[in-house]
């Protein structure tokens, strides 16, 4: 299976939520980049390809908790991978500066984000 990603992956691993209908899932977030990230549940999700989930992914150490809504575009095993299709301003002003801080290169990341609102966030 080819996968054509656009933007770079951060493996970060961190408490996470996915709320189908109401229910939430506690789960850990694997990986992170500007489109989508990866997660990792304990139990197996009923959730098949294309639904729609809220995310929450939590901060290390902070208070932040960036939040997403995002399409199940892959799944195996328990891990669940989701293409964010829409944020809050802020989440996003977030996963941008955690992106930055943590590849050590503003500049390329600000390519990244410029495309990414060039595409629209579910391309």
């Amino acid at each position: 299976m080819t996968e054509k990603r656009n933007y770079r992956r951060l493996n970060f691993s961190s408490e996470a939520d996915i709320t189908i209908d109401n229910v939430v899932h506690r789960c850990d977030l694997v990986d992170l980049a500007l489109q989508g990230a990866l997660f990792r549940s304990e139990s197996q999700l009923s959730l098949p390809l294309g639904s729609r989930a809220h995310l929450s992914i939590y901060l290390p150490e902070t208070l932040i908790r960036m939040q997403f809504v995002g399409e199940l575009i892959h799944q195996h095993g328990k891990f669940y991978g989701f293409i964010f299709i829409s944020e809050e301003d802020e989440s996003m002003a977030h996963l941008r500066r955690l992106l930055e801080l943590n590849f050590g290169d503003a500049e390329l990341t600000s390519k990244e984000f410029s495309h990414w609102l060039k595409q629209g966030p579910s391309h």
